[in-house]
């Protein structure tokens, strides 16, 4: 007992009493407190906020309805995606891709839409989202391709053709006017006034001319024989240049009428979409261009015979032949200058990271394949 009593007044037991006194103290008076755990990354993307979304207005990928409603391929898939992300919307249309570009680059806009090839070129003022599709160009023309009369009179008159036939129309018409005159002078029976006599001894050089034969009996004596004989040679060689000529002509117009893909487009007058890759792509090439605002107007130039082919997106051009089954026109060739399409941001834009992800998201649930078959069925 002395022994515990001497080792309980020892200072080191009296400070080691204290202490754990005052810990006790602490645990008493303090709560719990968990383990910290790891804070979430929190995404660059502020939930709520409002973007301004440029569409460029080009069927099917963007489209405006008539109640002032946003519609089409990219508009679809972007408020699935803005539904993810948490974002509320204000479209801003475009009616060209430079334009939108050029908007998306000054911060105008914060996302660009629409079928945006992704090129090095457009890069350097803009980022782009991974591709959400792949795309490129495509010639389309008229399918009533063949040899039109207004060719055929070009083909005809550029190489002199004209020149002979009409020598030739005044030769039947000089005989056509003897004969009438022979007839009333041999034949007591021939019509006596002379529109109707005109009018048959035209049947009759013409039938000689065309077939080698006529129901005329022919002039009396052998003068008349010698005139029929010479007039029938005559007859076979006009049909033969006749034929020769004009199966000329349209051989060589057909040759040089063939667009089969972009290696025939030098020489041949095309149309293009003002402010897309397929007007850089002529100016390019240095091709005999016109540029229209918009598709329509283009494919109605095209049916009118203003321009050969048109130059443009091929899911579009392949969209709009499906929709207008009326129209004669046709899609030929190979896609080319295949590009992935994406949505447009400005250069170190914070919500590209975001964007790429609800984007890869809409493509592994298979949404976005969904999306394209809606609009394109089985267009590859």
């Amino acid at each position: 007992m002395k022994f515990s009593s001497s080792l309980m007044k020892h200072p080191f037991f009296l400070l080691l009493t204290a202490l754990l006194v005052s810990l006790s103290s602490v645990t008493a008076q303090s709560p719990d407190i968990p383990l910290a755990t790891p804070t979430p990354l929190q995404p660059a993307l502020p939930l709520a906020k409002k973007l301004r979304v440029g569409v460029y207005i080009n069927e099917p990928f963007g489209i405006t309805t008539k109640e002032g409603d946003y519609t089409g391929f990219c508009v679809d898939l972007w408020k699935e995606m803005s539904a993810d992300l948490g974002v509320s919307v204000e479209y801003v249309p475009f009616k060209s891709i430079d334009d939108l570009l050029k908007a998306t680059s000054e911060n105008q806009v914060d996302v660009g839409l629409g079928n945006i090839s992704i090129t090095q070129e457009r890069e350097k003022i803009v980022e782009f989202s991974q591709p959400y599709l792949q795309g490129g160009m495509q010639i389309m023309i008229d399918e009533r391709r063949g040899i039109s009369w207004i060719k055929l009179w070009n083909g005809l008159r550029e190489s002199g053709h004209l020149k002979i036939f009409g020598i030739g129309i005044s030769i039947i018409l000089f005989f056509t006017v003897f004969l009438t005159i022979a007839e009333r002078y041999w034949n007591k029976e021939f019509h006596p006034d002379w529109p109707n006599g005109l009018a048959e001894s035209f049947y009759h050089v013409m039938s000689i001319t065309m077939t080698g034969k006529s129901t005329h009996k022919g002039l009396p004596g052998p003068f008349g024989k010698i005139l029929a004989g010479i007039w029938l040679a005559f007859g076979v060689g006009v049909v033969a240049y006749i034929t020769s000529s004009v199966t000329s002509v349209m051989t060589v117009n057909r040759l040089q009428g063939i667009i089969n893909g972009p290696q025939d487009l030098p020489g041949h007058h095309v149309g293009a979409i003002s402010g897309t890759l397929a007007q850089h792509y002529c100016e390019d090439q240095s091709l005999n261009t016109t540029l229209y605002p918009n598709l329509p107007n283009a494919v109605t130039a095209l049916v009118h015979h203003e321009i050969e082919a048109i130059v443009f997106d091929a899911m579009t051009l392949q969209w709009y032949d499906n929709a207008h089954p009326e129209l004669p026109i046709t899609e030929v060739g190979p896609i080319f200058m295949k590009k992935g399409y994406g949505f447009a941001l400005s250069l170190k834009n914070p919500l590209r990271h975001d964007i790429n992800q609800a984007l890869l998201k809409e493509q592994e649930s298979g949404f976005v394949e969904t999306l394209r078959k809606h609009y394109f069925g089985d267009i590859p």
